[in-house]
């Protein structure tokens, strides 16, 4: 079997259908700025999830503090989110307001955990990125991380055993 892909897009990107078909079997994940509606998506999704969180980094908490930064908890409910659609073989558009950061991020972890890499550019917000990969007990301090994705592999082995 074809393995799914995740593709992170622009909320316009979105609107227009700008993005690759993902089919019927597939999820669409929206982050938004607090406060900010989410876009109508012009193809049907299986799945929505939306999530509200601003595009800083950890070194922004003193500016916007913590509440409006993406949480522990919204992190972990997008990987539980990840490893639904990879195990039900659901191809996933994720959206952020450009389509670079905070959605490149999720994108970024998709395709760690083993989803087709549809190569889009992508930036990803490293406070995002790291959220997760702590919840998927990989570390983001480069001299630790030599290889994210075989981590990850032998993270899932050691647990289904």
């Amino acid at each position: 079997m074809i393995k799914p892909w995740i593709e992170n897009c622009s909320r316009k990107e979105v609107q227009v259908g700008e993005h690759f078909d993902a089919g019927e079997n597939s999820m669409l994940i929206q982050i938004v700025d607090p406060a900010t509606f989410f876009p109508i998506p012009k193809y049907r999704f299986k799945e929505i999830h939306q999530f509200e969180f601003l595009d800083a980094e950890d070194s922004d908490v003193a500016e916007y503090g913590e509440e409006p930064l993406i949480s522990v908890q919204q992190a972990e409910t997008i990987v539980q989110l990840l490893q639904h659609a990879l195990a039900a073989h659901m191809n996933i558009i994720v959206h952020c307001h450009a389509g670079i950061c905070r959605s490149g991020a999720v994108a970024e972890i998709g395709v760690m955990m083993g989803f087709r890499d549809t190569e889009k550019f992508r930036s990803p917000n490293l406070r995002v990125k790291h959220k997760m990969m702590k919840i998927l007990g990989l570390t983001h301090d480069p001299e630790e991380a030599h290889n994210w994705r075989e981590d990850y592999r032998h993270h899932l082995t050691k647990s289904n055993m």
